[in-house]
């Protein structure tokens, strides 16, 4: 196939998104038969890269150095009653006045798969407060764990305290 696309880059602002394309390197100013991407963090740096895969050609693996920009948390969810790979759990954490949630997803892109693991950024704050862990069904359970690390990964097993 030789249908080639430039790449496309947008911002969240607000309710609506922004091309910022044009600011984000000079790989953006290039076209590509490309047909699969993953995100996830290759490095293990707590930043999310993107890996874009393109037909008959190498992939493109575009780096992101945002992790090290402020503070996050990677957790590896195992699940044990519910499935095994926690798709469906929610993850919720608080560090200060900083509330996310997180819906597990399984699956990606066009023959591509991305990193199971969630990144869970909280900026320039010092600590996670907890992170709570509502089990997909058939569980159903709910784990609530603090005292937990800054910039590494971390795993929590469905029904066993604590994280490892």
């Amino acid at each position: 196939m030789t249908y080639r696309e430039p790449l496309l880059l947008f911002h969240r602002e607000g309710s609506g998104f922004r091309d910022v394309s044009a600011q984000a390197g000079p790989v953006f100013a290039k076209s590509f038969s490309a047909r699969g991407l993953a995100i996830g963090d290759f490095d293990n740096d707590g930043a999310v890269d993107v890996l874009i895969s393109n037909n008959g050609g190498a992939p493109v693996l575009l780096r992101s150095n945002a992790g090290r920009q402020g503070h996050w948390l990677g957790v590896r969810l195992i699940g044990s009653k519910s499935n095994r790979d926690a798709v469906g759990a929610r993850v919720t954490y608080q560090a200060g006045n900083l509330k996310r949630s997180w819906t597990k997803v399984g699956g990606g892109s066009f023959l591509s798969s991305h990193d199971p693991r969630l990144v869970l950024g909280i900026g320039a704050r010092k600590r996670i407060d907890w992170i709570e862990v509502k089990w997909p069904l058939p569980s159903g359970a709910v784990q609530r764990i603090s005292n937990l690390p800054l910039n590494r990964y971390i795993t929590i097993e469905e029904g066993r305290d604590g994280w490892r």
